[in-house]
């Protein structure tokens, strides 16, 4: 009788694990300026997860490859990119990471804004 109760209580702790979706993009730096952060959250809530990119910075005009675990719960999310020559960082909003293979940041320093364009 122990052993079915502790089986129950097994299954019922697992069911209620939340796991994470594996995500991943290509990350093509479209600004002028070394991209040394990447960090994600889900649209409009600003809980940012930790660095997704590593050493050593991203140089414009390259790409690197980016993979990390994601909450199941969304797809739409936020990117904020911090740069190596020391700039404010820039927030790319509503990325859908569901769909994603490819993104290119645009970023004009002067004016703040922010584009991107996908699987290009």
């Amino acid at each position: 009788m122990l052993r079915l109760l502790l089986s129950f209580v097994l299954v019922a702790l697992s069911a209620g694990e939340v796991t994470a979706q594996n995500t991943s993009f290509l990350l093509i730096n479209g600004t002028a300026y070394p991209i040394s952060t990447l960090e994600v959250s889900e649209s409009l809530l600003n809980i940012w997860t930790k660095n997704e990119l590593g050493a050593p910075p991203i140089k414009a005009g390259e790409r690197r490859q980016v993979r990390f675990n994601a909450p199941p719960t969304f797809c739409q999310a936020d990117l904020k990119v911090g740069f190596a020559d020391g700039g404010a960082p820039a927030l790319w909003q509503n990325i859908n990471l569901c769909t994603l293979t490819r993104i290119k940041l645009q970023y004009d320093r002067g004016t703040g804004l922010t584009t991107a364009s996908y699987d290009d």
